[in-house]
């Protein structure tokens, strides 16, 4: 097929061939449009299933980044985090100015805690929009995210199992020289605080004398294995007629401590003591019992 003797008939055909392309093109993306604003009022209701369905029709008709952007929010929603992931990055690729594709890629990666990768994307945003307060709370937000995992991460990381766990109290020999307090054995080996042992002890340490290391490491490891097991917060029943007394921190004063027992009585089932204590000094060691 020839036009070299109907010139002017070619370029009248061409022209006419390129308007239809063009209305055929503008139709497509009326239809499209037509779709999307279905899906915005779907979305607008609450039914995001449906608001996916036609977004998705608007995009086999014609892809754009505002197409993409908007399945992403209904697929965040609808807790489809990978879809909505998948999506904000294709608008992104068809649009690296359209901001709401990062903004959707962010909320998509904080959603499923990858806080790295949300931070870039919503610096992103606020970079382009700095007076957007919501721009501005998701990133604090996600900062705030990244933070705490960062934290909980450093505790995990270094909490070790403790010492005490393994302590063998024959590891350490007691000397005989040493005249001090001895904490009595059951028949089993194990240690036990008595009344007795206390008493000597406070009469130890008023003496400016020293607790042999074996017995008050035994005496800290006892005391940890009773705090491991217990909650952090201990509810105890007080019978009607019963006294607690309270002590405030004696601050490592240990003859304020004698004291307090003199005027008060020694620490017994009898006559409780609830004590703050801040810091582990000599002056902790009688109230272990």
């Amino acid at each position: 097929m020839t036009f070299r003797a109907v010139g002017g008939r070619k370029c009248g055909f061409l022209a006419l061939l390129i308007g239809r392309t063009v209305a055929m093109a503008s139709d497509v993306v009326l239809q499209a449009n037509e779709l999307k604003s279905k899906a915005n009022e779907y979305f607008a209701s609450g039914d995001y299933t449906d608001a996916i369905a036609y977004y998705s029709k608007a995009i086999e008709l014609h892809e754009t980044a505002v197409f993409f952007a908007n399945r992403s929010f209904a697929y965040l929603r609808t807790e489809m985090f990978g879809a909505a992931l998948e999506d904000a990055s294709k608008a992104i690729s068809l649009d690296e100015n359209y901001i709401k594709g990062y903004y959707r890629r962010a909320s998509a990666n904080m959603a499923m805690g990858h806080y790295d990768k949300a931070l870039r994307d919503f610096e992103t945003v606020v970079r382009k929009y700095p007076n957007s307060k919501d721009a501005r709370q998701k990133y604090d937000e996600c900062f705030k995210r990244q933070r705490l995992r960062a934290f909980a991460k450093a505790i995990a990381s270094e909490e070790k199992p403790s010492p005490l766990e393994n302590f063998d109290p024959s590891s350490i020999c007691i000397e005989p020289s040493y005249a001090g307090p001895h904490l009595e054995q059951k028949d089993d080996g194990t240690y036990t605080v008595t009344q007795k042992f206390m008493v000597e002890l406070l009469e130890t340490f008023k003496a400016q004398k020293k607790l042999h290391r074996r017995y008050a490491v035994v005496m800290v490891k006892q005391f940890y294995d009773i705090l491991r097991k217990l909650p952090s917060l201990v509810e105890i029943d007080v019978p009607d007629g019963a006294k607690f007394t309270v002590c405030g921190d004696v601050h490592g004063q240990f003859y304020d401590l004698v004291n307090i027992f003199e005027l008060n009585g020694l620490p017994s089932t009898e006559n409780p003591y609830v004590c703050i204590i801040d810091s582990f000094t000599l002056t902790t060691c009688p109230l272990f019992r």
